[in-house]
């Protein structure tokens, strides 16, 4: 169920009160149901979101790229500490501004709370605007290689004095499939593509490809 948001007063009819508590006692911790509350920032989200925890007895899972670091709370509609009273909520305030909290890393942390939740008995209500958590979320994302640190470090080295072009080109002689989908201005992805290529000692087009006919 995609429950879009909206602004107060909230109506929770009791056409809805019955279809989500029909479907809550329907489902088994083997397919649960999940109340997606999706949107951009100051749209009542968090309100909305609140009411359905508070009438079918759910906790929160965000899917924030910017609530789940410390000390980043302007701007940002975070919901508020007594908010957070109300209702449980997970991942937000999980990691410091300096450290890197990546698609993968929030997909493992949010299927592990929606696990838990479930395990309560509670209903898990996601909500959120960050589309690439969302996608690792339900989707889950690409298995590839782990970080090569070192390997980062020398391109990034690289990428500096010599440019982004000369990451381009690297690319295109490692994976000419890759270079010709990634913008020569994106350094991320260059370096993760030639990250890829290097650690599985194959073009990542190709690895990409095999995964996908694997999650298929």
């Amino acid at each position: 169920m995609v429950a879009g948001a909206h602004q107060s007063p909230l109506d929770l009819s009791g056409g809805l009160v019955a279809a989500v508590s029909a479907a809550h006692t329907a489902r088994d911790a083997a397919n649960p149901l999940v109340i997606l509350v999706l949107g951009p920032t100051g749209s009542g989200k968090t309100t909305l979101s609140i009411a359905l925890a508070e009438r079918f007895g759910g906790e929160i899972i965000s899917c924030d790229s910017v609530a789940v670091y410390r000390g980043m709370d302007l701007g940002t509609a975070k919901p508020s500490q007594e908010q957070r009273m109300q209702v449980p909520h997970h991942l937000i305030d999980v990691a410091d501004p300096d450290q890197p909290f990546t698609a993968g890393e929030y997909s493992r942390r949010a299927r592990a709370s929606l696990h838990e939740i479930v395990a309560r008995g509670k209903l898990p209500i996601v909500t959120g605007g960050t589309g690439l958590y969302l996608r690792a979320f339900t989707d889950g994302l690409f298995a590839g290689p782990a970080r090569q640190e070192n390997l980062r470090k020398r391109l990034e080295l690289s990428a500096h004095r010599r440019g982004n072009a000369w990451l381009h080109r690297l690319l295109s002689r490692l994976d000419q499939p890759s270079a010709a989908r990634i913008h020569p201005n994106d350094t991320a992805k260059l370096i993760r593509a030639i990250e890829v290529c290097v650690a599985s000692r194959q073009p990542l087009s190709r690895v990409m490809a095999r995964w996908s006919d694997f999650a298929c």
